[in-house]
């Protein structure tokens, strides 16, 4: 059972990083849909970053390439209103590629099979990483693992009872009466989606730096997009989507364990088993979740 648990948490953590960069994004009116290319690009990085100058620095070009990233692929949405979804669509298949690409690249120069990383290591919290159950899974972390559950309270708190939080909320649901009392919506919505892209890189770094120290090409297999589930059922809410996150996690925990159990099951079945869970959980529990009024929509003329 405790490595079940521990299981579930390491899959999931990867997940709220960018669920939560999502909710920000969100919330603000941008729909974040690139979340699986900044993933896939945040964990390249990290391990490229990790290879060269160490894995405990690696979170530091992972961020500047989530601003880089982000300040790009915001600036397409929000100022030129691009449509955000054929823009995140278009770069999670521009990093699928590129990430492949360079991987191919860098492995060659140095001479390589693969791009192996070093284990950063964790940080046991005394005496409540020694619970039974709970302990190891929760309290014996890497720092982003931590830094994750921080978040939750954090960008809950800051949404909800922050002013900060009520113009972000304001220019997610009607942009035009936000702006009528003096927010700067482009701008808003500009930074919203900075942090959106910096968080979605580091839960991409999770993977590579925390859990399988190896970045192979396409290796988060449509976890941003369980991300974008996630969101749908935590209602956008940091709490709810952690909540998501953490059933997702045991989803994928559950039939790593059915796999080695020697049941008989198919592969094929096991390994569709998180995402038959998604589908699942967003046909019974997302159908009432009511997005944020403007999540999606390009600007209207009138807010410049």
């Amino acid at each position: 059972m405790e490595q079940v648990i521990e299981g579930a948490v390491t899959w999931a953590v990867p997940l709220l990083l960018a669920a939560l960069g999502g909710v920000i994004a969100e919330r603000s009116g941008v729909l974040n849909i690139a979340l699986e290319g900044l993933m896939l690009g945040g964990a390249f990085v990290s391990a490229w970053a990790a290879v060269t100058t160490g894995a405990w620095l690696a979170p530091l070009p992972v961020v500047a390439f989530g601003l880089a990233a982000g300040f790009v692929l915001s600036w397409v949405m929000v100022v030129w209103r691009a449509d955000q979804v054929v823009v995140g669509i278009a770069f999670n298949l521009l990093m699928l590629g590129l990430t492949s690409y360079l991987y191919g690249v860098v492995t060659k120069v140095k001479g390589i099979a693969t791009l192996t990383v070093a284990a950063a290591g964790t940080l046991p919290v005394p005496l409540l990483s020694r619970l039974p159950l709970f302990g190891t899974a929760l309290f014996h972390q890497h720092i982003l693992g931590y830094l994750a559950a921080a978040l939750v309270v954090v960008i809950w708190a800051i949404l909800f009872k922050t002013g900060l939080g009520l113009r972000v909320r304001a220019s997610g649901e009607f942009s035009p009466g936000a702006m009528s009392v003096g927010v700067n919506v482009i701008r808003l919505r500009l930074i919203a989606f900075l942090a959106s892209a910096c968080l979605a890189c580091l839960g991409g770094a999770y993977l590579v730096l925390a859990d399988v120290h190896i970045f192979t090409p396409n290796m988060t297999l449509g976890r941003g997009y369980i991300a974008l589930a996630a969101i749908i059922l935590g209602r956008w809410s940091p709490v709810g989507v952690a909540g998501a996150c953490l059933l997702f996690g045991l989803a994928e925990s559950v039939q790593i364990r059915l796999q080695t159990m020697g049941l008989g099951i198919p592969v094929q079945i096991a390994f569709a088993f998180p995402y038959i869970v998604t589908l699942i959980a967003i046909s019974i529990i997302g159908r009432a979740a009511r997005a944020p009024a403007e999540e999606g929509r390009p600007l209207p003329p009138e807010v410049g």
